[in-house]
This record gives C-alpha cells, sequence and structure tokens, in this order.
C-alpha cells in the first residue's frame, strides 16, 4: 500500500507542477487525483499506517499488535491528510474557505508532528509507528506554510496566467465578498474551466 502511496503522491507533485508551469492542460486530473487520495486517506488510513487488511481485523494475533496509541493515531492521521489534500484542491481551486482551511490544515498538522516529537521522546516503545507520520506531516505543514507565506496575488497570477478574466472576477469579489452579482461573475469564470 505505502509503494501506492508514495507514487500517487508523485503523480500529484508532477500534476501540480504542470499546474504551475504550462497552465490548465491537466488540472482535471489533478483535482480528480486529490480527491480520490483524500478519500483513500479517510476510508483506509486505519489500514494503511498499520499494515493491516480488514481479514486482520478477525485475527486475534493480529488485533492484539495494536494499541489505544496505534488506533486513534492512525485515524487521526488519516483524517489530517484527507483534510489536507482537500485544502490542496481549493487552493488550487480559489475556492471560498481557501484561507480558514490553509490555516486550519496547517495548525493540525504543525500539531500532529509536534505529537509525533513528543511521542518518539517520551514513549519509544511506539517510535517506529510514529515514524512514518513525522514525515508526512511534517511535510504538508512546511508546503502549507509556504503557500500562505505566498501572497494571494503572486498565486492567482501563477495559477490562472493566460486566464485574466478569472483573476479580475476574482480580485473583485475579493475586495466585495458579500456582493452576490460578483460572487455569480466568479462563478460564470471559474465554470469556464470545468
Amino acid at each position: 500500500m505505502k509503494k501506492i502511496e508514495f507514487y500517487t503522491v508523485l503523480v500529484i507533485a508532477a500534476l501540480l507542477a504542470v499546474r504551475i508551469f504550462a497552465g490548465m492542460y491537466m488540472y482535471v486530473f489533478l483535482r480528480i487525483l486529490l480527491v480520490l487520495v483524500s478519500i483513500y486517506y479517510m476510508w483506509f488510513g486505519f489500514f494503511i499506517f498499520n499494515e493491516m487488511g480488514l481479514k486482520d481485523l478477525f485475527n486475534r494475533s493480529q488485533r492484539q499488535k495494536l494499541s489505544p496509541l496505534r488506533v486513534i493515531s492512525s485515524i487521526i492521521a488519516g483524517l489530517i491528510y484527507s483534510l489536507s489534500f482537500i485544502t490542496i484542491v481549493h487552493t488550487v481551486e480559489f475556492y471560498r474557505g481557501m484561507h480558514f482551511l490553509l490555516g486550519f490544515s496547517f495548525a493540525m498538522n504543525l500539531g500532529f508532528t509536534l505529537f509525533c516529537f513528543f511521542i518518539l521522546k517520551y514513549k519509544k516503545t511506539e517510535g517506529a509507528f510514529m515514524k512514518q507520520f513525522l514525515s508526512r506531516s511534517l511535510l504538508f505543514s512546511l508546503f502549507f506554510l509556504f503557500v500562505m507565506l505566498v501572497p494571494v496575488e503572486k498565486r492567482l497570477t501563477t495559477l490562472y496566467k493566460g486566464h485574466p478574466r478569472f483573476i479580475e472576477a476574482y480580485q473583485a469579489h475579493r475586495m466585495d465578498p458579500d456582493n452576490e452579482e460578483k460572487l455569480q461573475h466568479l462563478r460564470e469564470e471559474r465554470s469556464a474551466f470545468r
């Protein structure tokens, strides 16, 4: 399962690079893949991180390997990583709630990273298990921090170069978010990409 995860993340990184440097050519695949990976982590996070299958839950010797820390941390990690991929969708598409999701996902990943450091320092018996979360959460934290530090205008012109009407509509909506007419205009411009 971890090989699938690794190669999927590589494909997502490649599609993000295409989106940044080449425009909208493969953005539908990027969005679909991000949503699928989000679902994958949400529903299968427990099994991925514990390296178990569904049938292993019915095997007593396999169940005995599970500690409460392993069960809780693997479920929480699955939810955090699922949210993180949905946040990337919102960030790339400039959906409403993007800023909140960026901050929230950053805080969740950073908090989980600190929790992993704490467990690694004080509960050495679970250290090997917790290390798998450390790199993922740290990478997400750094990625979201980087995105938050890049000005919105820079992100907008980088991701939507060649689409000045969308940029104008987004900036107009951003200046007056309660204006229904500007919101409708933004929706119309966004629908051109679907």
